[in-house]
């Protein structure tokens, strides 16, 4: 019962995102069949589809920018791509244009990719259909707009009657169902059915949680320190996020501490009570997903007999017998266990203190209302889609020229609907190969399967009304699986495709062994472009990310120690974030890395090894700031010379380090290197004998990392040689 609980709210922003385009395409095509002119409402439709892709995520102000914007460029390209329409030349050169800079939205994040599906299905449908005079011209883009206008009202509409911090609510509870999963993992073993997760499995969670973080601080990015929110509620919600990133932080410390612990040492009450209390924090936080986003009062009172539990486990296992050599380990899995039920306390009160959070059509006055449209709004957005770096400027040139070659083809050889070609070649390119290759064959099984089954659906008597059922259910259908399964939800899009057609009167045979074809076609461009221009091997790229996540790992303990060089408008879980980030990309890359051909004969254990160095730095960095708040005021000097000692040391370490990463001359973005050192003073600390004990495990991590950095110099000087 609860799954379905937390999947229904998961999946709630993507059931009405789909019923948000069905009401978009749907009342257009009745609109064109009750007056007569379905030409007119087919650019309705095409326009208000294509903004309609775009999700709708972050505040009221954010979607309404974002559904202008949408509508702003439809109007815009659609308008391009008839102007070239009757030119062969200029359909080209502008086709270059318009997918380089399509591609360049990706720098703007997820929504960025919604806004790029815009660019380029406006220009290329406009462009696959030339019109001879301008009148007409004009008269499609009037038509164009009306759908922009359309799709910002349905938008708009549907964001009116939710809560004003709803959005943001949204956000943290992912971060708290993908702490459940971690928990989950963590606690495999423990129930003695399963086998025990491996590290490589627990990390994975662990991505998990910071990439809800990130696409949360995408949206929302004032932190809980930051004074300057813009209301009561959205500081609490921010505190509330905080609260869900320390509980992760907190159950990863978890982990680290039952990693050395031997199962078989421990009595059988004991080990099947750390099972409950694992058990019992995953339940907490799929709870806490639901209660985040929905805070009704018997969610809170499940919740409170859930704490109950949790701290009764924590009192039967401390009157248990331990073994000795597992008696810290255990103690310390008791100390996190009960900073969680604090944690969680916090973030009850953080949501209840944002109750009767009002709706947005009673929170938005008229001067609230008009800032919207400030310009700075509209500057940092164009400043983020200038921000060209190299891999984005390879990304953007390769996806330019196959797209540019597919409709080349197109138009050379007048293919009937050819325009599919090089929308598939827009939707299937990725930065990178292997991602490019799936989503090939995710396309190509999509397609084809939706096409087969949308044809024999609609061959059906027409008392079925099978195209009417499948106009409504197939936008809801393929918004669901958007995320879950593409090449699902490229079995609905195709359905949904052929039914459009068959509402035209134009579906037949050919319509639809073309629209497989040039799937078909379009995927192996794709995959050819990928190898032949530009590309981009994470052989090549392996080695930059790998010194990126060394340098955050740097500044993550020059914060750490030393934070008189950095600004005050930070605090340690910023330095953090940043540092497993880049730990991330380093991460995603090396997988990449033995997934391309050219890996098969390398040893590619050193890069391994050193990604780890860097997580486990970060992990015994994490773990000593964890330990902070235990001590009741700082050291003094004479009781500071031992732990000063050994962060000095720590510090050398880290510096022969860095030095042995020079050596090998990889070049990083200006951001992403080392901080500048100006005031080299350890600073008086708080540190007891847990973070002492860290502090010696964080000596002996980089003594190792140094070790292996010599054995990446050997390796790496020979493999740049050959």
């Amino acid at each position: 019962m609860l799954g379905r609980l937390v999947e229904s709210e998961r999946y709630e922003p993507m059931l009405s995102w789909g019923i948000r385009m069905t009401i978009a395409v749907v009342a257009p095509l009745i609109y064109g069949i009750l007056s007569g002119h379905p030409e007119h409402s087919m650019w309705i439709i095409v326009s208000a589809e294509s903004i309609g892709w775009v999700e709708l995520k972050g505040s009221f102000a954010q979607r309404t920018r974002l559904l202008l914007g949408g509508a702003f460029l439809a109007l815009l390209f659609g308008f391009a791509g008839s102007l070239t329409a009757g030119s062969l030349p200029l359909s080209l050169l502008c086709m270059m244009v318009v997918v380089f800079i399509a591609s360049l939205f990706k720098n703007l994040g997820e929504r960025g990719s919604g806004l790029s599906l815009t660019v380029y299905v406006m220009f290329i449908i406009a462009n696959a259909y030339p019109l001879q005079e301008m009148s007409a011209i004009w008269e499609r883009s009037f038509y164009i707009g009306i759908g922009g206008l359309w799709s910002l009202f349905v938008g708009v509409v549907a964001s009116l009657f939710i809560s004003e911090q709803t959005p943001f609510k949204r956000s943290i509870a992912f971060i708290w169902k993908s702490t459940a999963g971690l928990a989950a993992t963590i606690d495999m073993g423990w129930d003695g059915k399963t086998s025990k997760a491996g590290l490589r499995e627990i990390y994975l969670k662990q991505k998990e949680i910071n990439s809800s973080i990130d696409s949360s601080l995408q949206l929302y990015d004032k932190r809980a320190y930051h004074p300057n929110h813009e209301s009561v509620q959205a500081h609490e919600m921010a505190k509330l996020r905080k609260n869900a990133y320390l509980t992760g932080a907190t159950l990863m410390a978890i982990a680290q501490q039952l990693e050395g612990v031997k199962m078989s040492a421990l009595p059988g009450e004991v080990r099947q009570s750390i099972h409950a209390i694992l058990k019992s924090i995953a339940v907490i936080c799929e709870r806490m997903t639901v209660y985040t986003v929905a805070p009704k009062p018997e969610e809170e009172v499940l919740l409170r007999s859930r704490m109950i539990r949790l701290q009764n486990m924590i009192d039967l296992v401390r009157e248990s017998t331990v073994p000795e050599e597992e008696q810290r380990s255990v103690k310390y899995v008791l100390h996190y266990t009960g900073r969680i039920i604090r944690l969680i306390d916090e973030a009850i009160s953080h949501i209840k203190a944002v109750d009767g959070d009002p709706k947005v059509y009673r929170s938005y006055s008229l001067m609230k209302t008009l800032l919207i449209l400030h310009h700075r709004h509209w500057m940092d957005s164009i400043r983020r889609l200038a921000n060209i770096n190299t891999h984005s400027f390879r990304y953007a040139i390769r996806t330019a020229l196959v797209a540019t070659l597919a409709l080349f083809i197109d138009k050379y050889f007048e293919i009937d609907h050819g325009y599919w070609l090089p929308f598939t070649v827009m939707i299937v390119v990725q930065p990178y190969f292997g991602a490019t290759l799936k989503k090939a064959l995710d396309r190509i099984l999509g397609t084809i399967s939706g096409v087969v089954a949308g044809g024999l659906l609609l061959a059906l008597p027409a008392e079925f009304h099978m195209k009417e059922i499948l106009l409504m259910t197939s936008p809801v259908l393929m918004v669901y699986f958007l995320r879950k399964q593409y090449s699902l939800a490229t079995f609905f899009i195709s359905i949904f495709l052929v039914a459009l057609f068959a509402v035209e009167n134009s579906l037949d045979n050919s319509v639809i062994l073309t629209r497989a074809l040039c799937t078909i076609g379009g995927a192996a461009l794709a995959v050819i472009g990928e190898f032949a221009l530009l590309p981009t091997w994470d052989k090549d790229w392996l080695p930059r990310h790998i010194a990126e996540a060394i340098n955050a790992s740097f500044n993550y303990f020059l914060f750490t120690f030393q934070p008189n060089n950095f600004s005050s408008l930070h605090q340690w879980t910023h330095y953090r974030r940043l540092a497993e980030s880049a730990n991330s990309n380093a991460f995603d890359s090396f997988n990449r890395y033995l997934a391309e051909p050219t890996s098969k004969d390398k040893d590619f254990t050193v890069h391994y090894q050193i990604i780890s160095h860097c997580i486990r730095v970060i992990r015994e960095l994490n773990n000593y700031h964890l330990e902070a708040d235990t001590v009741p005021g700082k050291m003094s000097v004479a009781a500071f010379a031992e732990p000063r000692m050994r962060i000095a040391e720590c510090r050398e370490l880290f510096s022969e380090i860095l030095a042995q990463l020079a050596e090998l001359h990889i070049s990083v973005e200006p951001d992403k290197r080392p901080v500048e050192i100006e005031d080299d003073r350890i600073s008086l600390i708080p540190v007891n004998a847990e973070q002492q004990i860290y502090l010696d495990k964080l000596a002996v991590e980089l003594n190792a990392f140094k070790r292996d950095m010599k054995r990446w110099q050997s390796q790496y000087t020979v493999e740049r040689e050959s």
